[in-house]
């Protein structure tokens, strides 16, 4: 979901550019350059490359002999009913700790959907139903404090739209049974135009509340420069440089070479490139590199100062791009 949100920050402009050798700079630059990677212009591939996933462990450090959370120390509740993209409903299910001791959940619970007369609605156990649409967390041991509360994400479609009266949860580990009252007529789902009979239900993991779970992952940190000419004249090309310095204890690999964006103004002139990196493999840690960037300037463009941003398509990086301002003039 993160990276989604960032994917679309990017998709939302339009990119450029390539890496190659090291060369001297070219005549009119800004600032006189010891070496840079000459522009190319390269064809965007379209693939935004992504951190990978952290490594699934607790949230919370488990003392040793911790044991697992119980029917007895455990008090079951509904939480705020929230939707997604669509027809997407979360309705969570809350666990608070009301026992005396810590324990621990972990898993999937066993959930059934019964009606007032305790019939069974829909059912999702064992390797049944597991994941929504709600950022899941990994499957991971929560430790529960007393007074402290877990939840599971849990969705509920039947185009009969019957009402329900409970849900019973089971527990992992043989953790025993919990009734919450669950007063809700079956929601709509889109395949209910299609067919009326359509029920589905389906839980994710459990979760900690009160603080940013699933983890993110860890950005790495470059910054990006722009280094252009304070003039260019409409019907020329600008030329100016881009250097990504690596300000982390990791290098950042530039496999794939990462497409980026560049616009003048408000897409006056809006640029889409991949860069042209096969030369450079790696910037390393502590150290930089420069890019050359050209952007052609149409000549109907109007004499004024506009802003030029440049924004590097990777998800792997805390900031991704740049801005400057240049004059056109005629």
């Amino acid at each position: 979901m993160r990276a989604a949100v960032r994917a679309l920050a990017v998709l939302g402009l339009i990119a450029l550019t390539s890496c190659g050798s090291v060369q001297a700079p070219a005549s009119g630059s800004s600032t006189a350059k010891p070496g840079y990677v000459p522009w190319l212009p390269l064809k965007s591939t379209g693939v935004m490359p992504q951190p990978p996933p952290p490594t699934p462990s607790p949230p919370y450090p488990i003392p040793d002999g911790t044991p697992s959370c119980t029917a007895g120390s455990l008090r079951g509740e509904m939480g705020h009913f929230s939707a997604a993209t669509g027809s997407n409903l979360d309705m969570p299910v809350i666990f608070t700790n009301t026992g005396k001791g810590a324990c621990v959940v972990q898993g999937f619970p066993d959930i059934t959907v019964l009606d007032s007369r305790g019939a069974t609605l829909a059912r999702a156990v064992g390797s049944e139903g597991r994941g929504t649409y709600f950022d899941d967390g990994p499957a991971v041991a929560i430790l529960v404090r007393p007074g402290a509360r877990a939840f599971v994400n849990f969705t509920w479609y039947d185009c009969r739209n019957p009402p329900a009266a409970r849900l019973a949860v089971d527990l992992p580990a043989n953790g025993g049974r919990l009734l919450i009252p669950f007063a809700v007529k079956g929601n709509y789902y889109m395949l209910c135009d299609s067919d009326r009979n359509f029920s589905a239900l389906s839980r994710g993991p459990f979760s900690p509340v009160g603080i940013d779970w699933p983890p993110g992952p860890t950005l790495i940190p470059i910054a990006v420069t722009i280094d252009a000419p304070a003039k260019v004249k409409a019907g020329s090309t600008l030329v100016y440089y881009v250097t990504l310095g690596n300000q982390g204890p990791q290098d950042y690999v530039l496999t794939p070479c990462p497409d980026y964006v560049e616009l003048l103004g408000r897409k006056v002139v809006a640029l889409n490139y991949a860069l042209n990196c096969a030369s450079v493999a790696r910037v390393a840690a502590g150290r930089s590199t420069t890019f050359q960037m050209e952007m052609a300037i149409p000549k109907t463009v109007q004499p004024a100062s506009y802003l030029v941003q440049w924004v590097l398509s990777d998800g792997r990086i805390a900031s991704m791009g740049a801005t400057t301002t240049v004059e056109v003039t005629s």
